[in-house]
């Protein structure tokens, strides 16, 4: 996957630097093409599920990009849903977009009959401030219909938003509600949503799309959430890593006993550790250089500089 370098600017010297807090360009998931089988009832909400040698509605985040599960709700008088079969989920199918903004794959969603809504991991900024949450989108078509503001067929919706869970807010990137889609002229070119978001919160980025036709389709692509990660105003005194420069392993100490989470991050700001730890992490696999370590137990959260020989 080609690496998102551009806002990794390094400003230790100055306790804090540009950084990545989660992204996904949906290049990890595997892709199958075929259409996606829900067998799930279609006149009531349920989770939907991966099913065996179809595309991946659902990923769970290895340490690398962000995770996402989908779901399903049917219009208030239900209709057939995703049982019919369609193309949903993670896809290298370009002969809509032509080429997808950030390497080969992307997330395709189309011909719900109902109400298809993709919920991703929710990204913690503690420590965060002047963070942005960016997001390539795609309006496929121009055959919408109605306004959006009806549970039904015939009243196409998109919206793309982030839950503030700190501030239980909600936060529109694109919301069609009260429009007809095709009025918008956002279809058939890369859109891109960027909104500010609040320091020091934990979010949740949210897709709903609400169509009946295998032509009205959301392609999603290149999500990325970066923030200025400070170094020096967060309980710094908290804990304590030793040795530092250190090769091999890095000792955590703290003013209580128990476990910690513990995770590293690059200067590119890529997640390189993701642990549980009661004092204790494995660097062996790090190469020489200096990293970011973020360590939080019973709701404090610090940010320590690491260096690796």
């Amino acid at each position: 996957m080609k690496k998102i370098t551009f806002i990794a600017a390094l400003l230790i010297s100055a306790v804090s630097f540009a950084q990545i807090a989660g992204y996904t360009s949906f290049e990890e998931p595997g892709v199958v093409a075929i259409q996606y089988v829900d067998t799930g009832d279609a006149n009531v909400a349920h989770d939907l599920v991966n099913n065996v040698d179809e595309p991946n509605i659902d990923y769970t985040s290895t340490g690398g990009e962000i995770g996402f599960d989908a779901r399903y709700e049917p219009y208030d008088v239900p209709g057939d849903g995703l049982t019919d079969g369609d193309w949903v989920g993670v896809t290298e199918f370009a002969g809509d977009v032509t080429a997808y903004t950030d390497g080969t794959q992307g997330y395709g969603i189309g011909d719900a009959d109902g109400n298809f809504i993709l919920e991703f991991d929710q990204v913690d900024l503690s420590g965060y401030s002047g963070n942005t949450l960016t997001i390539d989108y795609y309006v496929n078509d121009t055959g919408y219909e109605g306004d959006g503001t009806l549970n039904e067929s015939g009243s196409d919706r998109m919206r793309i938003y982030i839950k503030d869970l700190t501030n239980a807010t909600e936060i529109d990137i694109f919301n069609t509600t009260g429009s007809d889609i095709n009025d918008l002229g956002v279809q058939g070119v890369w859109q891109n949503g960027s909104v500010t978001v609040p320091d020091g919160v934990t979010i949740q980025l949210v897709v709903e799309v609400r169509c009946n036709s295998g032509s009205e389709v959301l392609y999603i692509d290149n999500i990325v959430i970066d923030g200025i990660l400070g170094l020096g105003n967060n309980n710094q005194n908290v804990f304590s890593i030793y040795p530092n420069p250190a090769n091999g392993y890095v000792n955590i100490s703290s003013q209580e006993a128990g476990d910690k989470n513990v995770t590293v991050y690059n200067l590119l700001g890529k997640q390189v550790i993701n642990t549980i730890t009661s004092e204790r992490v494995d660097i062996s696999n790090l190469t020489s250089g200096v990293y970011i370590m973020k360590i939080s137990q019973n709701g404090i959260s610090s940010t320590k500089k690491l260096v690796i020989r």
